[in-house]
């Protein structure tokens, strides 16, 4: 069976891949889809994924059994092996491998390239160097326990960069911090996220109703120092705004409970919230706040824009790249809580400003980050350059 110009997608989880594998399937271009989550769902027709969903409920066990304990040092390196072992047992070849980097792809990756594959590696988060010492800073300012960072599957991740041909990034703040570290920058392609429009779409833009309701600021996002929330608290314990609430949406790390008590009254907490309701907070906020120390992207930031939320994110937020300044939204630095004071208080005062920002926002959403969008744009920017150079070189030649 011939495998030309065929892509094969792994990735140890389920992240953004499934909002655009299905455009991929349509258009023939893909092999096979490897993930993993619940049993009971699908997302291409049969032959063309392959759910290795025993990794997610081992996860579930071990947090609802033990929590974090022993977690990153000993047992999810045990998870993420025991998914990439499956995968190889339900081998299918082709001529690109396009991996999520994410510690569970080293052996994937010697197999492809041992068949003459090229593999594009896909970064989330930005290089983990990078990353890491931005969470030592964060906990250090933070005057959190020590943690450490950088596990097994963090090295895992690295040497998974060392193997690669080609990177995928979400950002340019991405690629960046991969050229900072030594990775050619000719071989980095940069594509943003999309959204589905579809499930994403604002309220009504009705100024009336808009000058009845409760200024309403949204954070989506697992509570931890990465994201940045202490920023936000601060900046709202600052403002203290009449006729204004704050809303938390998002698992809470335990590290974090303590500090979470000296703003208990600051903010009201809606849990987590699965990603097939998170729309409805969407339309009813007013401004969504996400202050991240690190985000690769987070296409909360896209979601909601498509809400047609005025966002206020930092530099250190891939998704930042897609905000125009005054526009749809602000971008300020990281550990802000002044500017973010700052912005909220604009946004709270200038009724008709917000509302503009607010149709900026979802007319930026609509017309350029849907996923149809994207995956159209992986296959033209990407995918066909690679087939294209596959073909040039032939098998088993340095990429």
């Amino acid at each position: 069976m011939s495998i030309a110009s065929k892509v094969n997608i792994a990735v140890c989880g389920r992240f953004h891949f499934h909002n655009y594998v299905p455009y991929l399937a349509k258009e023939g271009i893909l092999k096979c889809f490897y993930y993993s989550h619940r049993f009971d769902r699908k997302i291409l027709s049969e032959g063309q994924e392959i759910n290795l969903w025993l990794k997610e409920y081992l996860l579930r066990l071990h947090s609802r059994l033990l929590g974090t304990k022993l977690l990153y040092s000993l047992f999810a390196p045990l998870y993420i092996s025991l998914w990439e072992k499956q995968l190889l047992t339900h081998w299918n070849a082709a001529e690109l491998w396009h991996i999520m980097l994410h510690g569970a792809a080293r052996n994937i990756i010697h197999k492809a390239h041992r068949e003459g594959s090229i593999v594009l590696g896909e970064a989330v988060n930005s290089h983990p160097f990078i990353l890491n010492r931005l969470l030592e800073e964060e906990h250090e300012r933070l005057s959190l326990p020590k943690r450490n960072h950088f596990w097994k599957g963090e090295k895992w991740r690295l040497e998974e960069i060392e193997q690669i041909d080609f990177l995928l990034a979400p950002s340019v703040w991405v690629k960046n911090s991969f050229v900072a570290q030594g990775f050619p920058i000719e071989k980095i392609f940069v594509l943003p996220y999309g959204v589905d429009v579809r499930r994403f779409c604002p309220a009504l833009f009705n100024k009336e109703d808009q000058s009845q309701k409760i200024f309403q600021v949204l954070c989506v996002g697992q509570i931890t120092p990465r994201k940045g929330q202490i920023y936000l608290l601060e900046a709202w314990k600052r403002l203290r705004l009449p006729q204004a609430e704050l809303l938390l949406l998002g698992a809470i790390d335990p590290i974090m409970k303590p500090i979470l008590k000296k703003y208990e009254d600051c903010f009201t907490y809606l849990g987590f919230c699965s990603w097939d309701k998170v729309s409805y907070y969407f339309r009813n906020a007013s401004v969504f706040v996400l202050p991240s120390i690190e985000d690769g992207f987070s296409y909360v930031i896209i979601e909601a824009m498509a809400s047609g939320l005025p966002v206020i994110t930092t530099t250190n937020i891939g998704a930042s790249e897609i905000v125009e300044e005054g526009i749809n939204g602000y971008v300020i630095p990281i550990r802000s809580s002044e500017k973010i004071a700052e912005k909220l208080e604009i946004l709270y005062r200038d009724q008709s400003l917000r509302i503009e920002m607010s149709r900026h926002a979802f007319e930026k959403a609509r017309r350029f980050l849907d996923w149809q969008f994207y995956a159209k744009s992986i296959i033209k920017d990407v995918y066909n350059p690679l087939f294209n150079l596959k073909r040039l070189k032939g098998n088993h030649l340095s990429y």
